[in-house]
């Protein structure tokens, strides 16, 4: 009888601190906030990109944050995500501002305008570097890549537009490099660092806050050059109000190069379908900002640049999600 009433004890002790667990667990969970859906797709940038680190933070970050969201990423590009966008195969992801601008109004890769965007905000500027390996006499300026073998990253990125409106500054547009003999490739970073490393590429484009991770890796066993943008070209493509602005690569972001070097630079923002719940995207911001010491963590170079000061750099107020907007008047960046 006494071993019966000392497991009936026991029983309810362990009954009773098991519920105590539930509680407690039901208890933080009913503190995070709920997504009006189980799944969250962000639209990512190619593997090897500096994209695909920070998207891959956000998504450890919501799947934390939020009862029971389960985030995940996609790869993709700039125009390539705000097309995702619009047609549901994602529902949060990363652009250029440029892309973004051009999206709202259709043209520059987009036969009409798209609907159902809208901003979260802008993260940090993002230099657009065009390399070639460091013993390569023939490539020295951008002239010299006219009938070279070109690597563009992915077809649906930013960079690959902001290549060739840079590059009409040149006079040079797919035409010509066709004419002159020479050759178009995309694919991801690493893929495109692994072509220039064995010379089945003569040339790179690459997109970093400064650096670009892939070409950091290559330059371990391969140095690199980078080729500089004149600065009146640069003057003049800033004139144009297209998104794209003068700026220098600063020395020493990768190795053997001491001194700037003028190139253009694209800002990357953070974009999300307009349809998308008011509570739902000012929680998404919500938490995104609240959680700047893990951005740091993850991806330091890019994320010292992450300041609501900035959040609007190229982006129309108009253009944001009503629930990031709240978030913003909430916060003082928005009167």
């Amino acid at each position: 009888m006494k071993k019966i009433i000392r497991c009936s004890l026991i029983l309810l002790i362990v009954g009773f601190l098991a519920a105590c667990g539930d509680s407690e667990e039901t208890s933080s969970n009913s503190d995070k906030p709920t997504a009006p859906d189980k799944f969250l797709t962000i639209g990512s940038g190619p593997m090897g990109s500096g994209w695909y680190p920070i998207t891959t933070t956000m998504t450890e970050i919501y799947s934390t944050e939020f009862n029971g969201l389960n985030a995940t990423q996609l790869e993709g590009g700039s125009n390539a995500n705000l097309k995702s966008l619009e047609i549901g195969d994602i529902q949060m992801g990363i652009t250029y501002t440029m892309d973004f601008n051009a999206a709202l109004e259709g043209g520059n890769g987009f036969e009409e305008p798209l609907e159902n965007v809208a901003a979260i905000g802008s993260l940090y500027p993002t230099y657009q570097t065009i390399a070639t390996t460091a013993n390569n006499g023939e490539i020295n300026k951008i002239e010299d890549i006219l009938d070279k073998h070109i690597f563009l990253g992915p077809q649906g990125g930013g960079g690959v537009i902001g290549f060739w409106n840079m590059m009409k500054e040149y006079g040079i547009d797919e035409q010509a490099i066709e004419d002159a003999g020479g050759q178009l490739s995309y694919g991801n970073y690493s893929d495109g660092t692994s072509m220039l490393k064995d010379n089945n590429v003569d040339v790179f484009l690459g997109g970093g806050a400064p650096y670009v991770s892939a070409l950091q890796e290559m330059e371990i066993t391969q140095p690199i050059k980078v080729l500089p943008i004149s600065q009146d070209k640069l003057e003049s493509i800033e004139e144009k109000g297209i998104g794209i602005t003068t700026g220098a690569l600063p020395g020493g972001t990768y190795q053997g190069i001491d001194e700037d070097t003028p190139t253009y630079v694209m800002e990357t923002m953070i974009i999300v379908r307009a349809d998308l719940d008011e509570e739902y995207v000012y929680n998404l911001t919500k938490v995104f900002w609240e959680n700047l010491p893990t951005f740091e963590k993850q991806v330091p170079d890019r994320a010292k640049e992450f300041d609501l000061d900035t959040v609007l750099n190229g982006i129309d107020p108009e253009t944001l999600h009503p629930g990031a907007k709240r978030y913003y008047e909430e916060q003082g960046v928005i009167e």
